[in-house]
């Protein structure tokens, strides 16, 4: 009998810690589920870029069209992180805005230089100052990721 009430008392006590631990683990844990989902997200992302910059160093077979659709699985891809990102709540540091416009920024540059060129050309043989745009992308992706801790 005073085994039963032991093991009784050690079972409620073990309750009232985990009731008392609760809230902040259940916080932690939501924080932990958002941060995994930023960076799973950013990893898709990152797909899409590489992809984009593989036509662009002759490494691919990509069409100019097919970097603009690129653009825009890019710009979906993105959108994703965006709604992840918005769940990580107002803490979000400054590095990560300031990654996150830098890399808005490099995407508008990407399909800007896009829109004026003929969509069945190669991208390997577009102009210079567009692959360098591409880069430029690649960079600010990298920044982001790297400013979420992500990698």
């Amino acid at each position: 009998m005073r085994r039963v009430a032991v093991a009784a008392s050690a079972v409620i006590a073990v309750g009232l810690i985990t009731a008392g631990c609760s809230p902040s683990t259940e916080a932690e844990n939501k924080t932990e589920d958002a941060n995994a989902a930023v960076c799973l997200s950013l990893e898709g992302l990152n797909a899409t870029i590489d992809g984009l910059a593989s036509g662009v160093t002759g490494t691919g077979d990509v069409t100019v069209g097919k970097a603009q659709e690129s653009i825009n699985q890019i710009d979906q891809a993105y959108q994703t992180v965006e709604a992840n990102l918005q769940k990580l709540g107002t803490d979000v540091q400054d590095q990560v805005l300031t990654a996150q416009q830098q890399f808005e920024e490099a995407q508008m540059q990407v399909q800007e230089g896009l829109s004026g060129l003929d969509g069945d050309s190669n991208l390997s043989d577009m102009p210079a100052e567009e692959a360098q745009n591409i880069q430029n992308l690649q960079k600010s992706y990298d920044e982001l990721n790297s400013s979420l801790g992500c990698g």
